[in-house]
């Protein structure tokens, strides 16, 4: 079978032409003819056009014309048209957009989230809409889509940074365009990580508030399965409630989830806190939740405590606890203060740490949807998500896509699949997420299932297909030719896995299938530009008294348990002035001197030359600030 990837219009348009000009010279003079009032019996066709050349200017005859024109041009050309008209296609007519369909679709813009490239020239969507990433491990999506956005966006963003290289290639250039840029890597093994304390954003003393916010972080925190009793994610978020809100109504007490971890895990608790639960000094809703979850048989109330502790073991760790003990940076200046946080992780600890940005971003989003943008609040903020299915289920993300952009807030999720995200979120779920996002990048597939789940995505077409036969006779040879319409994927599966590695293809609602290239921001003089070094991250201050959970209590310790607490004041005063002489203030972050605008950027510019072996090592190793540098300046 031969596919025939011509088609005979234009064949058939060429034949038409010549007998649609005779049909329309025909009926013309027909007409005008019988305008004049010529006798009927002297009506010749083969003399008509030597008739009216003859009296051509005649205004009589050139009138009669004109009438004639009106009837005898419109209906050839009609029939040409029908004839010509395209047959509406069976199987589709899927293909790739055109440069007018790209700019009228809005991807041309000057200013948003920039998509890859379309004839060396920038695609980039403007509009307030979600963008999802498709892309498989080691398909580039870090130098084609994350650094180029990042060097950029001029607006605050949040960015997701696993092996923390977004912060040492593009952390200078934002710090030096008058960004505050704050690195938070709560596990870093020296401490060098800006501080965020989840529970900073409430006032300790409004019992209401504490109780409202705490409940909103335990929904958060502890989600219920998809299938399975839901009974101990309840009775934990209770427990949650019931702890934290009681350290909240304790002054002496850091508020933060270390201290949460600390109590929750000292032994006796359970007598001591139900005995807490009368207490008259404290609110009626932490005196309920207390004891709800003291009441239970101890079997139960052992299995509600492992709950509790199984997303809070990650403050086992001191060096989490440190980092998560007050906070550096507000949330809720993301649209008042150009701001750029990196949440730094290791590959091999981002499963550990995902609880924590899970709840990061999910706070994010609470804190800047309870109520409009005022005018204050002009900034759009770019939230990258880097990894999005490995940080476990998040309701408040998931529902997200659906309302945030009339805050101010886009979504860039990065996942390896649809599948992936169907895992963590269910079919409905996932299909909700990639429904509210306006544009989406896929990247050159590497798995069969992924590749043909794309190609019925991408659409089908019809093309004729000419099979041809031949029969013998003895001496007698008969052929036989059939033509007939067969249904084509525009990309077959084993096409997209093979797809080159540079190439990317776009989709957005509207229009075509778009196939562009990938940017490579080493190799593109714009990036390359603005390559600069990161600022170096002070270390946190070693604690003065140890903060790790106190294995074992005596009788009178544990009586005592209640008047623990961190240092005080008049404590403090007592200590070396050697032992604090680390200043654990952030510092003032923000440049005056925009010296790297961010509006300095032609998107029309043509990608430059590539640099040299030695140019990119060159520009790698100068990366990495000296320890004396400052942070933020």
């Amino acid at each position: 079978m031969i596919q025939k990837t011509g088609s005979n219009r234009l064949a058939l348009a060429l034949v038409l032409l010549p007998i649609t000009l005779l049909l329309i010279g025909l009926l013309t003079g027909t007409v005008a003819w019988f305008f004049l009032k010529m006798p009927a019996a002297a009506y010749d066709p083969l003399k008509l056009p030597g008739f009216f050349w003859y009296y051509r200017h005649d205004p009589v005859v050139t009138e009669a014309l004109w009438r004639g024109a009106v009837i005898g041009v419109p209906l050839p050309v009609l029939l040409m048209a029908i004839v010509l008209r395209p047959k509406k296609n069976l199987h589709g007519e899927a293909r790739f957009a055109r440069e007018g369909e790209i700019r009228k679709a809005g991807l041309r813009a000057k200013k948003g989230i920039v998509l890859g490239r379309v004839r060396n020239r920038f695609l980039m969507v403007g509009k307030m809409e979600h963008v999802l990433l498709e892309a498989p491990t080691g398909s580039g999506k870090g130098v084609g889509i994350v650094i180029p956005n990042l060097l950029q966006w001029p607006d605050s963003v949040v960015v997701l940074d696993i092996k923390r290289e977004n912060y040492e290639i593009t952390a200078g250039f934002r710090r030096k365009g008058g960004q505050k840029v704050v690195l938070f890597n709560p596990t870093d093994r020296e401490g060098r990580t800006a501080r965020y304390n989840p529970l900073s954003y409430i006032n300790r003393a409004d019992p209401i508030e504490v109780l409202v916010e705490l409940q909103k972080i335990a929904t958060m925190l502890f989600v219920p399965p998809e299938k399975g009793e839901a009974f101990w994610t309840e009775s934990a978020r209770t427990a949650f409630v019931g702890i934290a809100s009681w350290i909240a109504a304790k002054p002496e007490r850091p508020f933060s989830f270390g201290e949460i971890y600390r109590t929750i895990t000292m032994p006796g608790m359970k007598a001591f806190f139900a005995k807490e639960a009368g207490d008259s000094a404290l609110s009626e809703g932490c005196r309920a939740a207390l004891s709800d979850f003291t009441s239970s048989a101890d079997n139960t109330f052992t299995g509600i405590i492992q709950t509790v502790t199984s997303k809070l073991n990650l403050w086992i760790n001191p060096i989490v606890d440190r980092a998560t003990a007050e906070s550096d940076f507000s949330l809720t200046d993301l649209r008042r203060i150009p701001t750029s946080i990196y949440l730094g992780v290791s590959p091999d600890e981002l499963d550990r740490v995902a609880p924590l940005y899970n709840l990061f971003f999910q706070q994010l989003i609470d804190l800047n949807t309870r109520q409009l943008p005022d005018d204050s609040e002009k900034l759009s903020v770019l939230l990258i998500l880097d990894e999005f299915a490995r940080l476990g289920r998040a309701q408040v993300i998931a529902n997200a896509f659906s309302y945030v952009r009339g805050y101010g807030l886009r979504l860039l999720p990065v996942i390896q699949s649809r599948s992936q995200l169907r895992n963590v979120y269910g079919e409905h779920g996932a299909d909700e997420i990639v429904s509210n996002c306006g544009v989406e990048i896929a990247f050159t597939p590497k798995e069969l299932r992924v590749a043909k789940e794309l190609s019925e995505r991408l659409g089908f077409l019809g093309q004729d297909a000419e099979s041809r036969s031949l029969t013998i006779h003895g001496l007698l040879a008969n052929r036989s030719k059939t033509i007939s319409e067969q249904r084509r994927a525009l990309m077959l599966p084993q096409e997209l896995m093979q797809l080159p590695e540079d190439d990317i293809l776009v989709i957005r609602g509207g229009i075509p299938v778009i196939r562009g290239k990938k940017i490579r921001y080493f190799k593109d003089s714009v990036f390359r530009s603005r390559l600069t070094t990161a600022p170096a991250v002070p270390a946190l201050p070693k604690p003065v008294v140890p903060i790790a959970p106190v294995d074992d209590l005596s009788d009178e310790e544990l009586a005592a348990f209640n008047d623990y607490s961190a240092l005080a004041d008049d404590q403090v005063q007592d200590i070396p002035e050697d032992v604090l002489a680390l200043d654990r203030d952030m510092p003032n972050l923000t440049v005056k001197d925009g010296s790297m605008a961010f509006d300095e950027i032609d998107f029309d510019d043509i990608i430059g030359p590539d640099p040299t072996k030695e140019e990119w090592e060159g520009q790698r190793r100068d990366l990495v600030l000296s320890e004396g540098e400052e942070y933020g300046r």
